[in-house]
């Protein structure tokens, strides 16, 4: 979100689309409509939604037909048991289900009769007002990695099932992105994957939970590692590979707040933590140099924008300007938002990643917007896991709540201004970067490419 406002390259961030996320495709999204003639729904399929699953399922079956064999060295078996589009109003109820009510608010694959069936007139509606219509392929997407993991004898942790169906998930989107079954754009697979996050466990779930399908860090990241390294990539996964990153509650405390500080504690504490993790980290990735301190914080109303050398910042919600050396956000409007629809953890991020921007100043860095933001983001990542790791003891004592790194990643994901995406990166390549920093740290940063 690196952005130049001035010749001297004062270098700002926006953050304005700080509404509940919601895209536009085209009911007619789908270029390459794949032969649908051999689907057949039962229930009410007419409705757009449903058409969208049934060109989904279709070219699931054709994808699939292809993969399976190079995979798994048998043919693919099609989905035979049927496909039920539901509305539990009705008292339709399909098979593995004991009454309509069972279906409400979900969908499923069910391998005994291998059938796949979804809540049409509750759930489906509700994701796309959300997220809009690509995250109603990616729910059918997910359903068929448990057909496959069916018809491929797969055993493991729940967690492991579901996220390795992510995975799956994943692997199916870059197909239809790349060989444009379906017209999606950076935009659209950002909101799609933030309908992932709040298909994630409640907080403070436990991995070995039965019920378990994995925080929306992990969800995520199953779905990021099949969409860049493809269905061979998911086969390997197995239980604790990839790690599940389950994080328990710091106390009592902390639960009855959902893991939530006040607002005013983040702003004013968290740059000071910002500042203790780069001292600590900065002179190992520059070659022993000391950390200079940044040179000042910059709350501020919108109404009053504070100057970046010889330009205003008005327009401009959150900052960090190159030429002054500080960090500046609007502390009346935009922030405040933030932390009331993302948590206080997405604030943390949002900060996190101009103290990023600050260290690349410092390190001469030169990369291009995309790359400069990607690095930013990377370096809030790896802040992120020194908190977790309380490798910071002696200084220290802030602490991840479960549910923290979700509202990091939905930071990335959705709160930024509207052409952001071209300039600095879209929001699914920011998440990526995140996350490597959260696992690597902040030496794999140096280099990150977008």
């Amino acid at each position: 979100m690196l952005k130049r406002i001035t010749a001297a390259c004062a270098a700002v961030v926006m953050v304005t689309a700080c509404g509940s996320p919601k895209i536009e495709i085209p009911t007619s999204s789908a270029l390459a409509k794949p032969d649908t003639s051999g689907v057949k729904v039962q229930g009410e399929a007419s409705g757009p939604l449903n058409q969208l699953a049934i060109e989904a399922i279709a070219d699931l079956q054709e994808f699939w037909g292809k993969q399976f064999p190079d995979l798994y060295g048998k043919e693919y078996e099609p989905v035979a048991g049927g496909f039920f589009a539901v509305d539990p109003s009705t008292g339709d109820t399909p098979p593995c289900a004991a009454s309509p009510d069972d279906v409400a608010g979900n969908a499923f694959y069910c391998g005994s009769k291998d059938v796949v069936a979804w809540d049409s007139s509750g759930l489906f509606p509700d994701l796309q007002a959300k997220y809009g219509d690509f995250v109603i392929p990616i729910v059918m997407a997910h359903e068929w990695g448990h057909a496959v993991q069916e018809r491929s004898n797969f055993t493991a942790r729940t967690v492991t099932r579901e996220l390795q169906a992510d995975c799956f998930a994943g692997a199916w989107a870059r197909h239809v992105k790349d060989d444009k079954v379906f017209e999606v754009t950076s935009g659209e697979l950002d909101t799609a994957l933030a309908g992932i996050l709040d298909l994630r466990d409640p907080v403070g779930t436990d991995k070995l939970d039965p019920s378990a399908h994995g925080s929306g860090f992990d969800r995520v990241g199953a779905f990021q590692d099949g969409f860049d390294n493809g269905v061979t990539k998911c086969k390997d996964y197995r239980d604790d590979d990839p790690m599940v990153l389950a994080l328990p509650f710091n106390d009592p405390e902390d639960a009855a707040n959902g893991g939530d500080a006040p607002y005013d504690s983040i702003v004013n504490g968290v740059p000071y933590d910002l500042e203790d993790y780069w001292t600590h980290v900065y002179p190992e990735i520059a070659d022993g140099q000391a950390w200079p301190p940044v040179h000042g914080l910059e709350p501020f109303d919108p109404s009053s924008p504070p100057n970046c050398g010889d330009q205003s910042a008005e327009g401009f919600s959150l900052f960090y300007c190159v030429p002054d050396d500080y960090i500046g956000w609007d502390n009346a409007q935009t922030m405040p938002r933030v932390y009331e629809q993302g948590g206080d953890y997405a604030v943390a991020t949002l900060l996190a990643t101009q103290y990023g921007l600050a260290a690349l100043t410092r390190l001469g860095d030169e990369s291009d917007e995309k790359t400069s933001t990607a690095r930013g983001d990377c370096f809030a990542g790896a802040y992120t896991a020194s908190v977790i790791l309380h490798n910071r003891a002696e200084t220290s004592s802030w602490s991840i709540s479960p549910g923290d790194l979700d509202e990091g990643i939905k930071a990335l994901l959705v709160f930024r201004g509207a052409d952001d995406a071209d300039r600095q990166g879209a929001g699914f390549d920011r998440v990526r970067a995140f996350r490597e920093g959260v696992i690597n740290g902040a030496e794999a940063c140096l280099d990150y490419q977008h």
